[in-house]
């Protein structure tokens, strides 16, 4: 026998130690999943129908006009209802745009803490939070109008006289709508846009003048809006002063994203008939709901925050021309204004009307419809 080899021990007495030890790692690691996260989807489970409650029961409250204090009572009975250890979050129910407006969304969240029971000895905290949000509407159920959140300023169209002298006698007219969101001098209407064409945060509507509006980008709503469909009444309280519609003005630019997406409709089969909210900017508001007409904004510098909507124009896009072609379609455009940024929108107008929008359709009897939404 050669000596030098390496000797092999045949001693395996360690090696049950070290069997045995992952074994008991294993079997307790499922031990965890089987009791611990069951118990803790077992109770998001009950805290989900804790939130829908909360949800519905609070949307049922808004639309029967009891106000924000009842209703946020109502989601804090219904959750501990469905679950008696929930707890409504701090910041919790939110209302878009408010609880007292005839239409709109209330957002719920609830938590609870759950123990754990085997997790700790693995080095985790004895207890966890599990938490689970819904969200409810209500005012509005059904098939939604297509609308596009883009306000038409009254009377300031060059070929298309909006609002109409009769709104029950229109003829079908084709109108150019151009604009330029960074040609011209800032201070000079007519070379930016003959529309006064600006963006509406539809989730903001029927607000108060001094109401503060949500600050942000373009709502990430704005393609459904105009594709799919805006599922919430849109009212109009009345075309004329005293009574005023206000609507939050909406954030971005007319860039490439807002070209797609007229595109989008554009190329809708079948054809999608869209309603314009027209604005009357003699009663336009700031932020605290001091009147903001373009004459005072050019005189004082006051900036719009929300518009005064009185009506509805109903139009068909046809046509999105861009840079050059922009100001050979709409000849309409100034110099200062004939640059890449120049877009022209071939649309047919087929309607006006001084109503708000109801989705759902019919006469009101008196049931809020409520429904949630996610």
């Amino acid at each position: 026998m050669n000596e030098d080899l390496p000797q092999v021990r045949d001693d395996e007495s360690g090696a049950v130690l070290i069997i045995l030890t992952l074994t008991l790692l294993a079997l307790f690691g499922m031990m965890v999943l089987v009791v611990d996260v069951g118990s803790l989807l077992y109770a998001r489970r009950a805290l989900v129908n804790a939130a829908d409650a909360a949800a519905l029961a609070a949307a049922q409250s808004c639309g029967e006009k009891q106000g924000m204090g009842e209703a946020n009572a109502q989601a804090e009975f219904y959750a501990v209802a469905n679950e008696s250890d929930a707890v409504v979050a701090s910041g919790f129910p939110q209302y878009f745009p408010s609880c007292d407006s005839p239409a709109g969304l209330v957002r719920v969240r609830v938590t609870s803490d759950q123990p754990l029971f085997f997790a700790p000895v693995l080095g985790a905290d004895s207890t966890t939070a599990v938490t689970t949000q819904a969200t409810a509407a209500w005012g509005g159920a059904g098939a939604g109008e297509h609308v596009a959140p883009l306000m038409l300023s009254a009377n300031r169209l060059s070929d298309c006289e909006i609002p109409p002298p009769d709104p029950d006698v229109v003829e079908v007219q084709i109108c150019e709508f151009w604009w330029n969101d960074s040609g011209g001098p800032a201070d000079d209407a007519d070379a930016l846009a003959n529309a006064e064409w600006g963006t509406l945060d539809l989730a903001s509507w029927d607000v108060d003048a001094a109401y503060n509006c949500p600050q942000g980008g373009v709502p990430p709503e704005f393609e459904e809006w105009m594709l799919e469909g805006f599922f919430l009444p849109l009212p109009i309280n009345s075309p004329n002063p005293p009574e005023h519609t206000y609507v939050c003005r909406g954030h971005g630019n007319f860039g490439g994203a807002l070209d797609n997406i007229i595109q989008d409709v554009i190329d809708h089969d079948p054809p999608l008939f869209l309603f314009f909210p027209v604005n009357q900017p003699e009663s336009q508001v700031d932020k605290d709901g001091n009147v903001c007409s373009p004459e005072l904004s050019a005189t004082t510098n006051c900036s719009v925050q929300k518009y005064d909507i009185i009506g509805f124009a109903r139009l068909q896009m046809l046509e999105l021309y861009r840079g050059k072609q922009a100001w050979v379609m709409c000849p309409g455009i100034p110099e200062a204004g004939r640059d890449a940024n120049a877009r022209c929108l071939i649309a047919q107008w087929v309607g006006y009307t001084p109503e708000g929008l109801d989705p759902q359709g019919g006469e009101n009897f008196g049931v809020v419809p409520v429904q949630l939404v996610e």
